[in-house]
């Protein structure tokens, strides 16, 4: 089993997501073989992380419930200096990303059915207010898709992909750089997925369809924009049964991610703790194997050329999965961390 090791250069940062005064945004560097940690900046339930894309800026969301939060840090060798912190003017944010061109930062109001749109200045820092499109609907499971809920926004070219997963929709945006509010979006198209999947993150493959977590139903989607929900391959995203055995009877599945080279997709079931593997090469995704990551709570995954990296919430742990040609084996310790939450290489 081979060991995961940091590029010269690189470090990992890891959203500690709590309330406490340990957690919030952490670099990690290896220094002989061991990890080192350095706290950049103290934040409560620091949720996701994305990177600004030609700029040493990394922004993040945090709060629950009502309130929420969006940051600004521009990364230094010695730490990390704030250019923003604002509200998001919703709840509960809980996905964040630049546009391409690094003019808009974009993010997904879970709670209050709203994607923000704020606009960047030249130096990655806040330009303005943050303004609000509210989307509208809803899906069967009444608990969880009363409304739209946006889990995951990403770019694939100059296209705003949403994954919303209270009206089970993927909504497609384009991206007018002349306005500086909501108005900037348009939406596109909407992808209708099987009902009472309740969709969370996604990928594109190679091949231009998307593999999709389905955290209500427990499966994974995989299908092309555009194709009507019975179009959609939908399997089931564990082999186990019974009660999930972290926080809920219930498994709900949560992150994905894609090798490199877009054949096999990996796949975090919380609850159960485990992390599936797929071939997606084909018409219809393959289970190659399904193993314990050896934390609670997989809340997101890291893929690299030769590793999937795990961050354990619950257990305040990150893992490594060696791969052989895309295929994982069994998981082994790298560090713990308050409330480990999301990951992200930084060079």
């Amino acid at each position: 089993m081979s060991n995961f090791e940091l590029a010269p250069g690189q470090a990992l940062l890891v959203a500690s997501r709590g309330t406490g005064r340990e957690h919030g945004l952490i670099r990690w560097v290896q220094d002989d073989g061991q990890w080192r940690s350095t706290q950049l900046a103290t934040v409560n339930q620091l949720s996701s992380l994305a990177r600004h894309p030609s700029l040493p800026v990394v922004y993040g969301t945090s709060r629950v419930d009502d309130e929420g939060d969006i940051h600004a840090w521009r990364l230094e060798a010695a730490g990390a200096a704030t250019l923003g912190e604002k509200s998001s003017e919703g709840g509960e944010p809980c996905h964040i990303v630049a546009d391409p061109k690094g003019r808009f930062l974009l993010f997904a109001n879970y709670g209050s059915s709203t994607i923000g749109i704020q606009r960047l200045d030249d130096k990655g820092g806040f330009d303005g207010e943050v303004d609000l499109l509210r989307l509208k609907g809803s899906g069967p499971e009444t608990a969880r898709q009363e409304d739209a809920h946006p889990h995951q926004l990403f770019f694939v070219d100059d296209t705003l992909f949403v994954i919303d997963l209270g009206a089970d929709l993927v909504r497609e945006f384009s991206i007018d750089q002349s306005r500086a509010d909501a108005a900037a979006l348009k939406e596109t198209r909407r992808t209708r997925v099987p009902a009472g999947a309740g969709p969370r993150h996604g990928v594109m493959l190679p091949d231009g369809r998307l593999a999709i977590s389905g955290e209500l139903g427990s499966s994974l989607l995989v299908g092309r924009p555009g194709d009507a929900p019975e179009d959609w391959a939908n399997v089931a995203s564990t082999r186990r049964t019974g009660p999930a055995r972290t926080r809920h009877e219930r498994n709900y599945p949560g992150d994905i991610q894609r090798s490199p080279d877009g054949r096999f997709v990996y796949f975090a079931n919380r609850g159960y703790d485990t992390i599936t593997t797929f071939d997606v090469s084909g018409a219809s995704p393959q289970l190659v194997s399904e193993l314990d990551t050896t934390v609670a709570w997989p809340q997101h995954l890291l893929a690299t050329a030769d590793h999937v990296l795990v961050a354990g919430w619950d257990s305040s742990a990150v893992r490594a999965l060696s791969l052989d040609q895309g295929r994982p084996s069994g998981a082994h310790p790298l560090f713990d961390c308050a409330g480990a939450g999301w990951l992200m290489l930084w060079e």
